[in-house]
């Protein structure tokens, strides 16, 4: 924790956690909404940054990243589960949506009515440690 108790210290376990309960409640909302998830999980460092693997239209996979700067991004994974930078697609969703405006874009993607856009946004640095993301992070885990 830091030093007013409420918040875990940057880089201490705690810290990195602090994405997977929204992640988690983003997969839910999928799951929820009849969307295919066939995997997420949460990847603590620099900045940190979240991934939900759901299923395409047409059987494929397409990948969706949360990251502490830029917010969701996707593109459609290929054999080895990579996404080619140059196909990346970033949502115009904000830093930190709720999971049910998530569900809603993905399955936008999904029809094909959301293209995203190429351009990533820059929200805030993930060196911005007092910014209030991390309260807003660490409300997720509050509702498990």
């Amino acid at each position: 924790m830091n030093g007013n108790g409420l918040m875990p210290a940057p880089y201490s376990p705690e810290w990195v956690l602090l994405p997977q309960p929204y992640v988690d409640a983003v997969a839910a909302a999928l799951t929820g909404g009849g969307t295919e998830v066939l995997d997420h999980w949460n990847d603590p460092m620099d900045p940190r940054d979240a991934t939900v693997v759901t299923r395409a239209a047409d059987g494929g996979r397409l990948r969706f990243v949360w990251d502490e700067e830029s917010g969701w991004r996707f593109g459609r994974m290929d054999a080895d589960g990579w996404v080619a930078l140059d196909r990346t697609r970033y949502l115009p969703l904000g830093l930190l949506p709720e999971p049910g405006a998530v569900a809603r874009a993905v399955r936008a993607v999904i029809a094909g009515t959301e293209p995203g856009t190429a351009e990533r946004p820059v929200h805030r640095s993930f060196r911005d440690y007092g910014d209030g993301l991390d309260a807003r992070l660490a409300a997720y885990r509050a509702r498990v």
